[in-house]
Formats: C-alpha cells, structure tokens, sequence
C-alpha cells in the first residue's frame, strides 16, 4: 500500500530524525539538569542584584543565551561599564565558539547553509559537548543538533524564568551551591572524556594557560586563551 506524498525513504528519515532528536535529549539530560540551576542563579541575581525587569531578563536569555557571558552582563551592568567594554567583553568570552565551529565544522559540511544558519544559535558549551561524542559515533543529523541546542536552550529560558520569580527569596545564589553548577558539570564532562595522553596535556596546559592569564586579563582573557591553547595543542601536539 502506497501513500500518497511519502515515500519508504522519506518516512524512514522522519523515524531517523525523531530518534535523533530524542537521542540527542537524552544525551544532554545531566547537562540539562545542570543549565537549570545555572539558569536559576541568572535569573535571581537578575532580580535581586541587577533589578532587571521580568522581560529584559527573558529576551537576554532568549537572544544573547550564554550563560557566562550573561553573569558578565549583570556584572558590568552593576559597575555602570560602558556599552563598548560590555560589548568587547563579551565578544572576548563568546570567540570560543570560533574554535568550536572550526573542530565542528568538518562534521556539520553535509547539512545546507540554511539549517546551520538557524541550529548556530542553539550552539553553546554544553550542546557543542554533546554533539562531538555524537560525532565520534556516527555522521550528527540535522535533528541531533536541533536536539542538542533545545536541550538546553528551553532549561536555560524556564530556569531564568524560575529564578527570577524566586530572586526574592534565593537572595545570594552562592548560598545554595548554584554558583558551582556549571562549573561542576563541566569538569565532570571533561574527565569523561579525557581518553588519550593528547587530551590529558591539552587539558593541563589549557588550565595552567588559563590561570596565568586571568591575573592579567581577568576571566574574559582567561577563557580564551585557554580555549586557543587547548585548541593549538590538540592540533599540532604528538
């Protein structure tokens, strides 16, 4: 029996697309988990420290959606910085994601320009994690990706939502262990993967990179010049 309109490969592709989307969710729970306490810390240090209004802390999230380069926002914004030092620090925190797409990149070259146009918002540290391990298993489809950058992007938007609502109440974030959130699960992904002598001295030296310039350059130079150590020696590194 034939439908009209579908065809054994296109449904098999629509099967193909759900389980990676659902797959990709599932990957990305624990992380999941871990945005939203992080998220929960933005949005009540939104109210509480900042005074932002409900929809200015939503469409930060919604638009700008980094969850460091946000904390910088609200810290700058505390110190009344100028518009150029926001703008370039979180430029700074953000060019990461340039060393992303280029290790990315290789992996994403059979997806159009236009499905990578839209996906390219939903690419942050945790979705970008997630989607490499895929990679290492077999070629990432358009609704991995799609999958990988919701699993984060909706906790991130209610988890800010949360927080706001309760910044009243949370008062200092720190108290409760939120603070440590993102850095926790981030060191947990790392050991995890750590499979190769290479990864181990990428890591290391990436840290130590990382330590040396924050006493110069503060927590903005610190991310990226660790990123582009770890990035170097993961290249050019026997």
């Amino acid at each position: 029996m034939h439908v009209s309109g579908y065809s054994p490969v296109s449904v098999s592709q629509d099967v193909s697309g759900q389980k990676g989307f659902g797959r990709a969710l599932m990957d990305a729970f624990p992380l999941s988990l871990s945005v939203f306490a992080y998220g929960t810390a933005y949005g009540a240090l939104a109210h509480s420290t900042n005074h932002l209004s409900f929809i200015q802390t939503i469409a930060m999230s919604a638009f700008v959606f980094a969850g460091a380069s946000q904390f910088s926002i609200l810290s700058l914004l505390h110190q009344n910085a100028l518009l150029w030092v926001i703008v370039g620090s979180v430029f700074l925190i953000n060019a990461r994601q340039i060393l992303y797409g280029l290790t990315l990149g290789q992996s994403l070259k059979h997806m159009r320009s236009w499905h990578l146009a839209w996906l390219a918002h939903g690419m942050t540290d945790e979705s970008y994690s997630v989607t490499m391990v895929e990679a290492g298993k077999r070629q990432v489809r358009v609704a991995y990706f799609a999958g990988a950058g919701t699993a984060i992007f909706g906790p991130w938007l209610i988890s800010s939502a949360v927080g706001f609502g309760l910044g009243g109440l949370i008062g200092d974030p720190a108290r409760f262990g939120l603070d440590f959130a993102y850095i926790g699960a981030f060191l947990g992904l790392l050991i995890s993967q750590l499979k190769h002598r290479r990864q181990v001295v990428a890591a290391l030296i990436a840290a130590l990179v990382a330590t040396i310039v924050y006493h110069f350059f503060g927590t903005s130079g610190a991310v990226l010049a660790g990123a582009v150590a770890a990035f170097f020696v993961g290249v050019y590194a026997k």
